[in-house]
């Protein structure tokens, strides 16, 4: 049986298609270094074999068996690549860590910023047949108030309904951590940044690498990447949505995801202008990433890279300027629990919507996993409207 799992749980738009393509071209410099890359789209086809999720997009009868029987006959490490895994709840998230027993489980988390992840989102829910735009779904998502559901299935998959609480269950880095470090423990949980555009090529490969335990081997960059639409072809797509709603979802996933998005558009890309955040909302976005970042350096996770990518820019980077990192704000602090050597600590833990918060109560609230991004009832919204 396999020694360790790492298990890649996403997030989403966090270049897993990338990582997954260069797992798949390099299995057998993997293998030669003792980890197992299952050949690619099986850990979809298993995951949804075991847990019984329907939609699948092949059929997976069978397959979580099939995986099962690589990594019993593996004496070594494994990785099983799935960025749909993050928004799992609790009681699935524990059955599939107890499926891999008795290997020992470690979760890999890569994460970007949310100035990249917003669009690439929206993209997402348009290629599964979306018809909201733009402007709506940047609003929904850039804002205090979202709605509650209780289970991740109550959300429709393109993402139409309720955008926010959609968009959060796949993209809120503490929340997600929460639930799994429960599962796996603190210190099986890797944080693994995605470097900021611009960067010097492959950094992101060499972090991942180093997140599995291969960090000291040499890979072949994948020649994929998943591109993301410019402006109009995406508007393009949300309505030619609007003229095929009611087409079969498979129909849907061939002609307007593979063939229109894929294979025609996305050529066009460079040409064209990219969906952005407004001013505002960018700021608002900053503000999160802020809070975020907090959070996660209190729950103490492994990082691989820098938390400090997860925050957008204030303004497009260059080249010349990749060198400037993301300033804190003047009142932040990291938290006294994770730092306590630092000098004159005092819990200054992140930020609010429009000013810097520097107040113990504050603290204690997100440490408890309160944030004003997720809800905007009950007890949770009034602790953390103070």
């Amino acid at each position: 049986m396999a020694r360790r799992v790492y298990l890649h749980i996403g997030t989403m738009k966090s270049a897993t298609t990338y990582v997954q393509h260069w797992g798949d071209l390099n299995r057998g410099a993997l293998a030669e270094a003792g980890v197992l890359w299952p050949e690619l789209g099986l850990p979809f086809a298993a995951v949804n074999d075991l847990l019984g999720k329907t939609g699948a997009r092949r059929p997976s009868e069978g397959a979580w068996a099939g995986l099962d029987a690589q990594l019993r006959q593996h004496a070594g490490d494994a990785v099983v690549s799935n960025e749909l895994l993050a928004m799992l709840g609790p009681r699935r998230i524990s059955r599939l860590v107890d499926a891999f027993a008795p290997a020992e489980v470690h979760v890999v988390l890569t994460a970007r910023d949310l100035a990249r992840v917003i669009p690439s989102q929206w993209q997402t829910t348009l290629k599964n047949g979306s018809t909201l735009t733009w402007a709506r779904f940047a609003t929904a998502i850039c804002s205090d108030a979202v709605a509650e559901t209780t289970e991740p299935e109550a959300i429709d998959t393109s993402g139409a309904d309720q955008p926010a609480e959609w968009f959060w269950r796949r993209q809120d880095l503490p929340a997600i951590v929460r639930k799994w470090q429960q599962a796996v423990g603190a210190g099986r949980l890797t944080v693994v940044t995605v470097p900021p555009t611009g960067s010097a090529p492959r950094v992101l490969e060499a972090r991942f690498a180093s997140a599995i335990g291969v960090g000291d081997h040499a890979f072949a960059p994948p020649a994929y990447a998943n591109t993301s639409l410019g402006a109009h072809s995406a508007e393009l797509i949300r309505r030619v949505n609007k003229l095929t709603a009611g087409l079969d979802r498979e129909y849907q996933r061939m002609g307007v995801r593979n063939a229109l998005a894929r294979l025609v558009l996305a050529e066009r890309a460079s040409a064209e202008p990219r969906c952005r955040l407004s001013a505002e909302q960018l700021a608002w976005a900053r503000d999160q990433a802020w809070v975020m970042v907090g959070e996660l350096e209190q729950l103490r996770v492994r990082v691989v890279g820098d938390l400090a990518d997860l925050v957008p820019d204030a303004e497009p980077r260059t080249v010349a300027s990749i060198q400037r990192r993301p300033v804190k704000p003047s009142c932040w602090r990291p938290p006294c629990s994770a730092w306590p050597e630092w000098p004159g600590c005092t819990p200054m833990c992140g930020l609010s919507a429009s000013s810097c918060v520097a107040t113990t109560t504050t603290c204690s609230r997100i440490a408890s996993g309160c944030s004003p991004r997720r809800s905007s009832s009950g007890a949770e919204a009034a602790c953390c409207s103070g």
